[in-house]
């Protein structure tokens, strides 16, 4: 398209202006002149300067072949002839780039208010995301509250039979555990934003972080009957096994709460050559084609309602992608679509990072897709 903008459009101007200055001299007149003015305007307005440079040179040998006597001679007969093609190439390099320049400034214009249109969009956005996430956490802090407060309450005043202490102490560790990881992750995000977060890597087999990880949400894999099978081989690395754990942590909660009770999750460790690949599959309620691509970004939440009924705030997967790609990994995912399940994998280099790696700090901003995981 720049080619035809830049050669095509003002060669066919030229053109038209051929045949209609040829009309005008088979009537008799010599005032087809002017009839190029236009087309060396137009060429400059729709391809630029070089476009009415090259309808300008166009035209003078127009003119000279179609206009000047002997007409269908290419040669200068006198300077008055010398002196119009002056004057004609003068005027129309002139109209050029006072054209160009129009047209430029025009674009321009359009351009600058398009980008501020959509910075205006992308801050609504915002504004509405995170005031969404304010009245999620409030939401997701206050519940598993509720639930230690008053299951505390009721064991302090003997209301719970000794047969149910064990499932009242169960749940208390649970809720606890959850309002833990929450407020744990709202500090690991400020220290990602402001970089103050760092790695501390050692020696470390995955296959006891990802154990631990497992551990760590037992009580909700058992509470929602779930079927968990793990694969899980030895892999020697080096890595930060706290903010490893974490990823894991996130992933396996995650399927937790989006897998319907009874549902099956899968956790595979293996190593291939230099690279640790972790996978965690489910088949709960998968994610849309059309937010796979928003996943990982913050605050996202397709619908409230899901994080109403199992709980997010929409930072767990962005601190994963940030943690993974701080140890120089990747992770990504992928969803045939609605209760079609999902699968996470993670890639991980066995040789490690440095000890002074940090995350790249996490845009805050605007994403404009919501996907179904939180």
């Amino acid at each position: 398209m720049s080619w035809a903008r830049s050669y095509a459009i003002p060669i066919l101007l030229t053109a038209a202006g051929v045949a209609a200055a040829a009309g005008v001299r088979a009537l008799g007149s010599h005032e087809g002149l002017f009839l190029f003015v236009p087309a060396v305007m137009l060429s400059a307005w729709f391809g630029g300067l070089t476009g009415g440079i090259v309808s300008t040179i166009a035209s003078i040998v127009s003119i000279d072949v179609l206009l000047f006597d002997p007409v269908g001679s290419p040669i200068i007969h006198s300077a008055q002839e010398v002196l119009v093609l002056v004057l004609f190439a003068a005027i129309s390099v002139s109209l050029s780039i006072l054209t160009a320049g129009r047209r430029r400034a025009e674009a321009e214009r359009e351009k600058a208010l398009a980008v501020a249109e959509q910075a205006r969009h992308d801050a609504e956005i915002t504004s509405r995301l995170k005031d969404q996430f304010l009245a999620t956490l409030s939401h997701e802090l206050r519940t598993p509250l509720n639930a230690v407060l008053g299951w505390t309450r009721m064991l302090a005043q003997g209301q719970v039979d000794p047969e149910k202490v064990p499932a009242a102490l169960a749940s208390i560790e649970r809720n606890a555990q959850a309002q833990k990881q929450l407020v744990d992750d709202l500090l690991d995000v400020s220290a990602i934003v402001s970089g103050r977060l760092s790695l501390q890597p050692r020696e470390i087999d995955l296959a006891d972080v990802v154990q631990g990880a497992v551990d760590s949400v037992r009580l909700s894999l058992d509470a929602r009957h779930h079927r968990l099978s793990l694969q899980v081989k030895p892999v020697r690395m080096i890595g930060d096994a706290d903010r490893l754990r974490q990823v894991m942590w996130n992933l396996l909660s995650n399927a937790v709460k989006f897998t319907p009770d009874g549902g099956d999750i899968y956790v595979h460790v293996e190593q291939v050559g230099q690279t640790a690949h972790v996978a965690v599959r489910d088949n709960g309620r998968g994610i849309a084609p059309e937010f796979l691509p928003h996943v990982f970004e913050p605050f996202r939440q397709a619908d409230a309602s899901i994080t109403r009924t199992s709980g997010g705030i929409g930072l767990g997967l962005a601190l994963v992608r940030h943690l993974v790609e701080a140890h120089g990994g990747a992770v990504s995912v992928w969803s045939a679509g609605p209760r079609l399940g999902s699968t996470f994998e993670v890639t991980l280099p066995v040789q490690g990072v440095r000890s002074d790696t940090a995350p790249v700090p996490l845009d805050l901003g605007g994403a404009r897709a919501e996907p179904t995981h939180a």
